[in-house]
């Protein structure tokens, strides 16, 4: 009988082994990264070509290899970076398992050229698929160039699962502008296709910040606050952004540990926490945190490509992160300024008349030349403006002079929503006077048309309306007050100095501090006040105290036999977060307690709202498996305990309302993320008249 079990031949070996470490280009890019890094390089250069499947090439001016130690880094399984087992625990590598090169020769076609410092000339080693093709000396400066052609040539079943070129130089980018991120000390690099454009450069400054701006962008720098913090033994650094520069997923949470980008649920998990009441939901901050471990309370050999850490001590690390990034939160949040420069009027009901206005003025002058032939009114319809965009009328039909004009619409100068009649030239600018001659052969039919349609113009337009854009950014980047205690401060409470101006829209309290109008969200304000004394209770709670208000008069409420059961199993639980019930026959329950907080005269808390509410969160967490913070509840019992848009408030409670808001550490935002207030400034509110430009 013929044995099934039988022993793999080399290629075949070689194949899956490259299979477990290399995937697609970005793979190859990593590795060849992380080789370079590890020889000390302070300049790294990328070439792509084909998205890494035609070519790969990687130029770093690091120390070097001799000529044996080149021919042995293309065997498996030979490294420098470790002897023992005993070694793991002391790694300040990224790479250690000595199968970077070997597995990336098994899969295409390598070319690895490298000089040391004191070498007289370097040497030149090809392999094809695994084989040694040549080895030979090549002149070359100090530093290590690797090229890799034709990934997977000999490997149709990997080659068929890569994506489109652009696709897997999207991927190749991407890991190229994490790496960076890992080293702003080192200069990176990566050009694509045969015209080498410039697709990353970073100038190795050792500026975080600076790698971050070449990363991501201007737009995303600008955002970020600085990030500091540390319980023994991690260390804590980096840069988040702040609320109004969230994304919609994860995939600019960027985790370095000791130097290596990683994915770790405990660091996601921290991120969320810290930002939970300052984000909305599915809502995710923009993050670069580097983590200092020490090098034996880790394990990195976990993962086949290094992607994933083990931590001796999850608790202590989720912990360092939160802390370190609610802290930032804390210091680098502002009320959100907004940003009129870019804005556009919305309604077009005043420039469709305008438009037919000048089409009919042209056409009443249909004919009217100069000495040249040219016609006066269909070339230079932009000379009877003021400059402004704004077109100058006679006001009584009998001369056209500048100081007797009349506005018929302020033509929108930034942006506006149509692109102008190419007839109409809006740059050209000329005085009433020079057209008055011409003007005069007009009809006075013609003019009584005229100034008819600018007539009903007045009578059909409105005033105008803007679209408001929020800023990119809460505190510009280069700010000397990143993080400054005494800015913050001074900026909430300059709220109790406002003077009060009234309620807009029954929702939005209206405040002049002479330098801006601010406008806070009364409900956003009061659900965060609510919020963080329900926190402040439910902690005194913890030390022997209730956090619950009893009800004067105590509320019936009806529940179904399975909540009943829910609520007598998590009696415990609600007492704790200030809710005090008992069953009361039947289906129903009594509620004699609810979580305290602050309440206004005429706005009352529904204590049954706030009983399903909590009722509700736990038993969907219950019946998914999930964990749910009491921290959540209390966001849902804030949110029905806070007043609502609506709600009338006195000018008495509004103070009151803006008093607690200042004692809070984040006044800034609801529990939900959304913001409690926005600053319009005098200035913006002096573009929107024309007093500025």
């Amino acid at each position: 009988m013929t044995s099934t079990i039988r022993k793999l031949d080399r290629h075949t070996i070689d194949s899956i082994a490259a299979g477990e470490v290399i995937e697609r280009p970005a793979s190859v890019v990593k590795e060849l990264i992380d080789n370079a890094l590890d020889a000390g390089a302070s300049v790294i250069r990328l070439r792509i070509e084909r998205g890494g499947i035609r070519l790969i090439s990687c130029e770093d001016d690091g120390r070097g290899m001799s000529p044996e130690d080149a021919l042995m880094a293309i065997e498996s399984h030979a490294t420098s970076k470790l002897v023992t087992t005993d070694d793991f625990f002391e790694l300040k590598t990224l790479g250690f398992r000595g199968e970077a090169l070997p597995s990336i020769a098994a899969v295409s076609k390598l070319e690895l050229r490298t000089r040391t410092r004191d070498a007289a000339e370097g040497i030149r080693v090809v392999v094809e698929g695994g084989q040694l093709v040549f080895s030979g000396p090549c002149g070359l400066s100090p530093g290590t160039i690797v090229t890799c052609r034709d990934l997977f040539y000999n490997t149709p079943a990997r080659y068929k699962f890569l994506k489109s070129d652009a696709a897997e130089a999207g991927a190749v980018a991407d890991l190229t502008g994490k790496m960076a991120l890992t080293r702003p000390d080192v200069s990176f690099r990566l050009d694509r296709d045969q015209e080498r454009r410039e697709v990353l450069y970073t100038p190795g400054n050792n500026d975080l910040l600076s790698a971050i701006y070449a990363v991501f962008g201007p737009d995303v720098a600008e955002a970020m606050v600085p990030v500091r913090g540390e319980v023994s033994p991690v260390r804590v650094s980096g840069f988040v952004a702040t609320p109004d520069a969230a994304r919609h997923n994860r995939s600019r949470q960027i985790f370095i540990v000791n130097g290596r980008v990683i994915q770790s649920g405990t660091l996601r998990a921290a991120a969320d926490e810290a930002s939970k009441t300052w984000f909305m939901r599915g809502r995710f901050p923009q993050l670069v945190l580097h983590l200092s471990i020490p090098g034996n309370l880790v394990d990195i050999n976990v993962h086949p490509q290094k992607l994933e850490m083990r931590f001796w001590d999850e608790r202590t690390v989720f912990r360092a992160a939160y802390q370190a990034i609610r802290a930032a939160f804390e210091k680098g949040s502002h009320f959100i300024e907004v940003d009129l420069t870019s804005t556009h009027r919305t309604s077009e009901t005043a420039e469709k008349p305008t438009q037919r206005s000048l089409e009919r003025l042209a056409d009443a002058t249909t004919g009217l030349t100069d000495d040249k032939g040219a016609s006066l009114i269909r070339e230079d319809i932009a000379g009877f403006t003021d400059g402004k965009g704004v077109l100058l009328i006679e006001k009584d039909g009998a001369e056209l002079a500048g100081n007797e004009s009349v506005s018929l619409v302020r033509q929108d100068t930034t942006s506006p929503a149509t692109p102008p009649d190419e007839s109409i030239d809006s740059k050209i600018v000329a005085t009433i006077s020079d057209k008055s001659e011409a003007l005069s052969s007009m009809s006075n039919s013609a003019l009584t048309a005229v100034r008819q349609d600018g007539e009903a113009l007045f009578q059909q337009s409105q005033f105008p309306t803007y679209d408001i854009a929020r800023s990119t950014s809460i505190a510009p980047v280069f700010n000397n007050h990143h993080g400054d205690d005494t800015v913050q401060s001074s900026e909430v409470h300059s709220l109790l100095k406002a003077r009060f101006i009234g309620v807009l829209f029954q929702t939005y309290i209206l405040l002049d501090d002479n330098e801006s109008l601010i406008l806070i969200d009364q409900h956003a304000a009061h659900e965060r006040v609510l919020y963080e004394e329900l926190l402040q209770r439910r902690e005194e709670n913890q030390h022997g105290r209730s956090s619950g208000q009893m009800l004067l008069v105590p509320i019936r409420v009806h529940v179904t036999q399975k909540e009943m059961s829910f609520l007598t199993e998590e009696e415990e639980h609600f007492r704790s977060l200030g809710f005090e019930y008992e069953p009361f026959g039947g289906q129903s329950v009594v509620v004699r307690s609810v979580p305290a907080g602050s309440r206004f005269n005429n706005i009352s808390l529904d204590p049954a709202a706030a009983l399903r509410a909590a009722l509700d969160c736990l038993e969907n967490a219950h019946k998914t498996g999930n964990t749910v913070e009491d921290t959540e509840i209390l966001h849902l019992v804030a949110c029905k305990a806070a007043v609502k848009a609506n709600d009338r408030l006195s000018e008495k409670e509004i103070r009151l309302l803006l008093e607690r808001l200042t004692t809070l550490t984040n006044p800034y935002h609801c529990p939900h993320g959304r913001p409690v207030a926005v600053k319009l400034s005098k200035s913006e509110v002096e573009k929107l008249f024309g007093r500025i430009v």
